[in-house]
């Protein structure tokens, strides 16, 4: 996985900008599909605004590809686990709505796209997550392409099988398996194949939201908010390799308390 510098996607995609202010007014507009039915802590349009009081982070969540609910669960889990365990920010998830404002600091959008991401930005069809925004602050809908994190799953299951393959032909001639093999995937590789999709979806949606919060155009050294992953990392089922580090906590505490919401037009 890679991350763009000035687009904040996954894999690296230039961007259209005449097609993202045509979406944005798809979204303005209300032309946006129901989301899935499951949410951790959905509330209303009266009580987000509201949340503008503490220090929540008030998110949109608007899905196009209508995730199952147990997909919903795990992306919503993870990302809520990246933000509260992490910053000890509070997501109040808001499905199926999206005020005609401009939204506050402490207000995002996030889609999940069922396309491959070239329908509406025209770069490579191998992004998966994306944040136009650009040094004034401007914009605030994080992307993710559901279809790329199909695809990125798919490689990862073609190398945990690579390497599994490669330790059963070692034990069956009785050799030592080569030690890189693990650096290919781990042993316990299959066990995290299940979750992986919407880990990817959330990972990447978490990563954009920081991105646009933190107004943030370049990439930290270690975390989640590094330019590139392995697929290893996530095989080995890690956690830390996705976190925030101890600055971007500060900055989102920051920024979130006490956070206000703009008012309506």
């Amino acid at each position: 996985m890679i991350y763009s510098r000035r687009r904040h996607a996954l894999l690296s995609p230039p961007t259209n900008r005449a097609n993202v202010r045509k979406f944005a007014k798809i979204i303005r507009a209300g032309l946006v599909l129901a989301a899935a039915a499951f949410t951790l802590a959905a509330v209303g349009p009266a009580e987000a605004q509201q949340a503008g009081q503490q220090q929540d982070l008030v998110v949109y969540l608007i899905d196009h590809q209508f995730v199952s609910d147990a997909e919903m669960a795990t992306i919503q889990g993870e990302i809520g686990e990246i933000f509260q365990a992490e910053a000890n920010v509070t997501i109040r998830w808001i499905m199926d709505d999206s005020p005609r404002r401009r939204l506050a600091s402490n207000e995002l959008r996030f889609l999940i796209l069922a396309s491959d991401g070239t329908r509406w930005f025209h770069g490579p069809s191998n992004v998966i997550g994306l944040a136009p925004h650009d040094d004034t602050g401007v914009g605030r809908n994080s992307f993710v392409f559901y279809r790329q994190a199909l695809w990125f799953r798919q490689q990862a299951v073609l190398r945990c099988r690579e390497a599994t393959r490669a330790r059963s032909q070692a034990a069956a001639t009785g050799v030592t398996p080569d030690p890189s093999i693990d650096a290919l995937a781990p042993p316990e590789c299959g066990d995290h194949l299940t979750s992986l999709t919407p880990l990817v979806v959330a990972r990447a949606a978490a990563h954009e939201m920081v991105h646009i919060l933190l107004n943030k155009l370049d990439h930290s050294e270690g975390g989640l908010m590094r330019k590139s992953f392995d697929i290893t990392e996530w095989l080995a089922g890690e956690q830390v390799s996705f976190r925030l580090l101890p600055e971007e906590i500060t900055a989102l505490q920051q920024l979130l308390q006490p956070a206000t919401t703009a008012p309506g037009r």
